[in-house]
């Protein structure tokens, strides 16, 4: 495969392909559902309908709760001291800015996060007044949450295959020792596929749960039938992947209970959290009105009014029917494999993405191979997910905005991601480099796995990782201050007094303005609560807490890295250039690199950047004092050594890749 076309599982529809709307699973809110081992045990299904029936009888006559009260409830009702609690109100937090920004059809772009966790995270003074509306719109997500978010997030926690994750410590370690020595990745899950099919079979499971939750605390009969339902035995937690034996555990579970209720279209639009249409839907698409879809297949010959309502049955019903149809298509895929070019469009107008491309793009299966996704002219961009799964040797720059990523199974690879709005997730991964702006970074069961990152919240260790390495973000590229503003990770700073209407000025010439990098400060999960034990029992040895620390990378280790991209306007003005000396061109690179990155280096790691410059500028010096034939030797040495070294390690591949990408105009 050559490195200016990808392969993007069903990335687009083929034009004889059914495009008929299915419900699929979300799957992202699911990576984030993260807990201590010992709280993942404890927690239940029960549990969960019980502290949101607890926060309904609470605030019975309001949607939202205060984290105050979340707190006090989940020290009373499941046990969890604060910095669990707290880390929970975090990730939901980041779900439900996230699933407000994607119910609506704008081109705005998501709240800024500029001070995480705190009450100023919509920005500074300077620009308070042009987010007011913003503000208004996304003014939950600070210090409040809905009771029915807290509830149908607090149960995606009970899914079986997360536990594993999050209990892949010590309690598996012996058992998997064989396999890290041999430097092979762990065996618990095989694909990013299997995941999603859990996933499905989960919400199959539980579909009665979180169609009440949708309507609490309004609906008075939904709260009582998740107390019924609370009240009831605990349920088996097995993990099975037959729909006709979740069908049935379900029936057992519920009976029928709540199938009466009455569930209004506002309800119904709360689906958005758990479902999504195949592959995210369109890419421009406008969200899916799940209350509208929702009354059109059940009711066909009946046009909805307002305040309308469908029984829960009806709903189930429906609901369960399209899972239950798209997880049997996927056991038989019928893969559409589509080639997007990614050469500049003619006469350098932006790319037609088409009615067909899907909002999930997928690399999966890639070998020794090189991915190149350059940024988006448009100014305003709908945000793709992205997955990476089962590659090995390949080295992508994916220089755009993405709201999801999950990296699964991959090995020995290079991984450049523009910025991510929400969760990047990293799971069983080995030997890769990672560089990246997200808004919460995740490493799961990983080994050698090292993440140059801006973050504003901690990056969160979960499971067995080895060897795992964090340093400070490590690159730049033409566009990454417009994917830090469509992510919500910066804030265009507005000028005070504002520009007069003639002023040629435009955002992209206002300074950023960024939360703290986080970088430095990792959460390990099975650590989150060991500081709140008391001195008495301090001694006593607990494996979780053998648990190896995180490394963070000396600065004598650390490497700018340069991204192999110069738009063509660049490139025109730039021409002359190419006959400069090596040593200018890089310290030229260097230089806008430190100084146009809105992430300022620590300043050990930028003294070491610097010092790199000076050794090579030093070295081109001492080359001047040589004769020309101690020169010539010289240089055919050097230029010897690093022949064999683009060899040695693997990197004359992707040269040669970014020479034909550069031939074929995709870099």
């Amino acid at each position: 495969m050559h490195g200016e076309e990808f392969l993007g599982r069903d990335s687009q529809l083929s034009e004889d392909e059914d495009d008929s709307f299915v419900f699929t699973t979300k799957p992202h809110a699911f990576g984030g559902a993260v807990l201590s081992p010992k709280h993942a045990r404890e927690l239940t299904p029960s549990l969960c309908l019980g502290i949101a029936s607890a926060l309904s009888s609470e605030f019975s006559r309001k949607n939202i709760i205060p984290y105050t009260l979340w707190i006090t409830e989940a020290w009373r009702v499941l046990g969890w001291a604060e910095p669990s609690a707290a880390l929970f109100w975090e990730m939901a937090t980041m779900y439900h800015t996230l699933y407000l920004a994607g119910r609506v059809e704008s081109d705005e772009n998501i709240p800024p996060i500029l001070s995480c966790g705190s009450h100023s995270s919509m920005g500074s003074a300077p620009q308070l007044e042009q987010n007011k509306l913003n503000k208004q719109k996304y003014s939950s997500t600070a210090k409040e949450l809905p009771v029915w978010l807290i509830g149908t997030f607090l149960l995606l926690h009970c899914e079986e295959s997360i536990y594993r994750v999050e209990s892949n410590t010590s309690e598996v370690r012996s058992g998997v020792e064989g396999i890290w020595q041999q430097k092979q990745l762990p065996t618990r899950m095989r694909s990013h596929a299997s995941q999603q099919d859990h996933y499905t079979c989960y919400i199959l499971r539980h579909l009665r749960k979180i169609l009440l939750l949708s309507a609490v605390p309004h609906n008075d009969e939904a709260v009582r039938a998740c107390m019924t339902l609370a009240a009831m035995p605990p349920a088996s937690t097995s993990v099975i992947s037959d729909v006709s034996v979740v069908e049935k555990w379900h029936q057992e579970e519920h009976s029928n209970i709540g199938i009466t209720i009455s569930l209004s279209v506002e309800d119904l639009e709360k689906l958005h959290f758990v479902l999504q249409p195949s592959l995210g839907g369109g890419i421009d698409d406008p969200p899916v009105d799940y209350g509208q879809f929702l009354w059109n297949e059940i009711y066909r010959d009946v046009s909805i009014t307002a305040g309308a309502s469908i029984p829960l049955g009806e709903v189930e019903r429906l609901i369960r029917q399209q899972l239950t149809d798209s997880y049997q298509k996927h056991l038989c895929p019928e893969m559409s494999i589509a080639k997007i070019s990614l050469n500049d469009p003619p006469d350098n107008q932006p790319a037609d993405k088409g009615r067909g491309y899907q909002k999930e793009l997928t690399y999966t299966n890639l070998r020794g191979t090189t991915i190149f996704l350059k940024p988006e002219s448009t100014e305003t961009q709908h945000l793709h997910d992205l997955v990476i799964s089962d590659c090995s040797d390949a080295h992508f720059y994916l220089l755009q905005p993405f709201e999801h990523v999950t990296i699964s199974f991959c090995s020995g690879c290079t991984i450049v991601v523009g910025a991510v709005a929400g969760l990047l997730y990293i799971l069983d991964c080995e030997k890769t480099q990672l560089t990246s702006a997200a808004r919460r970074l995740l490493i799961s069961n990983s080994s050698d796995v090292l993440s140059h990152i801006f973050t504003p919240s901690p990056p969160l260790l979960v499971g067995d990782n080895r060897n795992c390495q964090l340093a400070p973000y490590n690159t730049y590229y033409e566009g990454l201050r417009e994917d830090l503003l469509a992510t919500g990770l910066a804030a265009a700073v507005l000028q005070d007094p504002p520009l007069s209407p003639s002023s040629t000025s435009t955002a992209t010439s206002w300074p950023l303005q960024c939360a703290s990098n986080k970088w430095k400060q990792p959460v390990e999960l099975s650590k989150l609560e060991i500081p709140q034990v008391d001195e008495d029992s301090s001694n006593i040895a607990t494996d979780d807490a053998a648990m190896q620390t995180p490394i963070l990378l000396p600065a004598s280790e650390f490497n700018i890295l340069f991204v192999p991209f110069v738009s063509n306007p660049r490139k025109e003005t730039e021409e002359p250039a190419i006959s400069e000396p090596l040593e200018s061109q890089y310290n030229q690179m260097l230089a806008e690199i430190l100084q146009l990155s809105p992430f300022r280096l620590p300043i050990e790691y930028e003294r070491h950047s610097l010092g790199k410059a000076d050794r090579m500028k030093n070295l081109q010096s001492l080359m001047k004092t040589l004769s020309e034939e101690q020169r010539a030797r010289l240089e055919d040495e050097l230029n010897r050594g690093f022949r064999d070294w683009l060899v040695t390690s693997g990197n004359l591949r992707q040269v040669l890749d970014l020479v034909h990408l550069e031939r074929r105009g995709g870099v």
